[in-house]
């Protein structure tokens, strides 16, 4: 029936389709929703991924999808950027990326291989820009062509790589500019350095990387043992520091201080670091300086301290043998003349000859030194006995008796020689150079040109000189010295005019004491400055006080030392004197040595020429004894010239002291110069005076020298009798 067989095949349709379906569904479905939860775990894993995917239709160059992270970069959702064209998202370089991608698309997608590209750049606003990475590719989907784009934001990685730069490139500059040389070594041999270790050993930039150790040390047995040192100490975990003697680029060498430790001291051979400074210059300045603790470097001789160590052998070898050591102090005689006269230069030359000779008459085993200024020390070890020391000394004086041959000069010279035994003496270097002193000075003493032995007697001077010395510094203190004055008159009127001021020590055990026994020990201690600056204050309060007694036109003589001119300041004392005083600067004489005015001429003519614009009488004391000279009396406004008494003495009897006693009058007087004769003690001396029209007389004929009182009465009393 036809009815009925409609119906069938529809019941057998349906039955046919679901039937289908019932199989799709078992064979096809379980596929189908594993790649649909498949996507989805990639589009998940896209979405949640910092680094942006951006999947562009091409050649439209429009963005068919986008994960979550590009909507976070650009600030709105991933499906509104869908189907918007790339090159509106804002991203530098999307044209240049579009061009590229369609540059490799001609012709139909096929199974090619296509190059990927990656790019850097800046995005986002100034000021608040950030750094993106971005790789891209061709790819080709269901044939078609799509260009995939993954990029990131590096600006925290490329701020890292920049700081890492910026830091590697200070260590650098650190290295290459450091004071020192560092080196890190593998199996001794350069791995790498800093431009100041190539600078010290002389090698080019990156000329040493790869040179073995070996050609920086001058021998093998020096490269063994520093090595030996160096990975002993390293394999303690210690470090090591040594000074070396190495060797430059050119083969010349150099002293330098290598500091250096392993990196691993398990393993010290596989790296360790060390650091390099040259001390060439250290190093000559300490040789240097140990040349000049033990040797003169005028004459290239020993010093004393050198001296000391050979004194001890000395020493000990003379205990062992009973034999003798002499050590002599050796003196040029007169050498300050020498320097002031023709210049320390020639007196330099000189000393370095005398050196020369001298140590021609020695034998090897004796020592020859400096001691300083022209004093030299000869030490003379293994003598039979002190007699022994006399043919040494011969051969001494033999050998400085031809003359010296200095810049067209010829000079002699003599040595005054000063002799201490060992052990007789002393046992110490320190007590024989004492005694050794002692006898050069009675030496100098005797005349000079000869020597002397120490003996106990010179001893004795000597602790009396230090005595002398601390009781004269005492006396000062203690106001133990007076002034006493010796008249002086003229000798045509017979008036008194004048008196000289003479010291007195008025020691409370010895009583007075003789200007003879300390004035040269105050000269040799110093103290006759402030000493004589005592006796300028007491003269001139005491001169001041005359005149208020009624003592017109009495002048005051106080007598200046070489010394105390020279170390003194001589103006202001003379000043303060004056002020303090009151006195009339006319009736204040200053009597000078003639040494005084040779030495330093300039300077002391300005000083005198002060001194006479200050209305101050000068006076040259013991005239004829020095280094008499016109010269300087027509340069120094000098008032008076004082006749030493050597000449005085004998005047009336012997015909050459009176031929010069005439010839100094009649030259001062040609001069405009007074006179003044002193140590007069007979009439007929008085009487020669006055017949060569000598102006002024004083001596024990006239009156010895008082103290103030009595000199205050005589003025009365003479004058009361005329």
């Amino acid at each position: 029936m036809p009815s009925d067989a409609a119906d069938d095949w529809l019941a057998r349709r349906d039955q046919i389709i679901g039937l289908g379906e019932r199989s799709f569904r078992k064979s096809y479905y379980p596929q189908l929703r594993q790649n649909i939860d498949r996507l989805e775990r990639f589009r998940t894993l896209l979405d949640h991924t910092s680094d942006f995917v951006i999947l562009l239709a091409l050649p439209e160059g429009l963005v068919a999808d986008a994960n979550a992270a590009l909507g976070r970069l650009l600030g709105e959702p991933a499906d509104a950027l869908i189907g918007r064209p790339f090159e509106s998202l804002g991203i530098a370089e999307a044209s240049a990326m579009l061009d590229a991608l369609r540059r490799e698309m001609p012709g139909p997608p096929g199974d090619r291989e296509t190059p990927s590209h990656s790019i850097a750049f800046e995005f986002g606003p100034p000021g608040a820009c950030i750094c993106l990475e971005l790789s891209y590719c061709l790819a080709v989907v269901d044939e078609r062509y799509y260009g995939v784009l993954v990029g990131r934001d590096v600006t925290e990685r490329r701020r890292n790589e920049e700081m890492v730069a910026a830091l590697l490139a200070e260590k650098e500059a650190l290295l290459d500019n450091a004071l020192v040389g560092i080196v890190m070594l593998r199996n001794r041999q350069i791995v790498s350095c800093n431009r100041r270790f190539e600078d010290i050993f002389g090698y080019g930039p990156g000329a040493m990387i790869g040179l073995s150790m070996r050609a920086l040390i001058p021998s093998e047995e020096a490269y063994i043992l520093a090595g030996e040192a160096a990975y002993g100490a390293f394999g303690h975990n210690m470090s090591v520091g040594d000074s070396l003697l190495m060797v430059k680029a050119d083969g010349s060498s150099f002293w330098a201080e290598a500091t250096g430790r392993a990196l691993d001291p398990a393993r010290p051979q596989e790296g360790s670091i060390w650091i390099f400074t040259d001390i060439s210059e250290r190093k000559a300045a300490e040789e240097r300086a140990t040349y000049l603790a033990y040797y003169d470097v005028l004459t290239g001789l020993p010093n004393r301290s050198l001296v000391q160590d050979r004194m001890l052998q000395a020493a000990a070898v003379a205990d062992a043998s009973g034999r003798k050591v002499a050590l002599l102090m050796v003196d040029l005689d007169r050498f300050k003349t020498i320097n002031d006269t023709l210049g320390h230069s020639v007196g330099d030359q000189l000393l370095v000859e005398v050196a020369k000779r001298l140590k021609l008459c020695l034998r090897e085993s004796d020592t020859l030194c400096r001691q300083g200024g022209d004093e030299f020390l000869i030490l003379l070890p293994g003598l039979p006995d002190a007699e022994a020391c006399v043919t040494h000394l011969a051969r001494l004086t033999e050998g400085l008796a031809q003359p010296f041959s200095l810049k067209a000069l010829e000079l002699e010279v003599t040595v005054s020689m000063g002799i201490a035994i060992y052990p007789d003496d002393g046992t110490d270097l320190g007590t024989l150079l004492k005694k050794a002193d002692m006898a050069m000075f009675r030496a100098k003493d005797a005349g000079r040109n000869t020597h002397r032995f120490f003996n106990e007697e010179m001893n004795e001077e000597a602790e009396e000189r230090l005595a002398m010395h601390f009781n004269l510094r005492r006396a000062l203190d203690a106001g133990q010295f007076v002034l006493h004055y010796q008249p002086q008159i003229e000798i045509a009127s017979g008036l008194l005019v004048g008196a000289e001021a003479l010291l007195r020590w008025n020691h409370p055990d010895l009583g007075l004491v003789s200007p003879a026994r300390f004035i040269p020990q105050a000269e040799e201690s110093g103290l006759i400055v402030p000493i004589g600056e005592w006796v300028l204050r007491v003269a001139c309060r005491e001169a001041a006080n005359w005149q208020r007694l009624g003592m017109r036109d009495v002048v005051v003589a106080v007598n200046l030392s070489a010394l105390q001119f020279r170390r003194g300041d001589i103006e202001a004392s003379v000043t303060r004197a004056l002020d303090e005083s009151g006195l009339d600067p006319a009736l204040l004489e200053l009597e000078l040595t003639e040494s005084i005015l040779i030495h330093d001429t300039e300077k002391v003519l300005a000083t005198v020429m002060r001194l006479k614009h200050m209305g101050i009488r000068l006076s040259i004391d013991d005239f004829g004894t020095g280094y008499s000279s016109l010269a300087y009396l027509k340069r120094f406004r000098v008032d008076k010239l004082k006749i030493d008494q050597s000449f005085i003495r004998d005047l009336a009897s012997d015909p050459d002291d009176a031929a010069i006693v005439r010839a100094v009058i009649q030259m001062a007087r040609s001069l405009g110069l007074r006179t003044i004769a002193e140590g007069v003690e007979s009439q007929q001396v008085l009487d020669h005076l006055r017949l060569y029209r000598c102006d002024e007389a004083q001596g024990y004929l006239l009156s010895r020298p008082v103290p103030v009182a009595d000199f205050v009465a005589a003025y009365r009393q003479a004058r009361a009798t005329s």
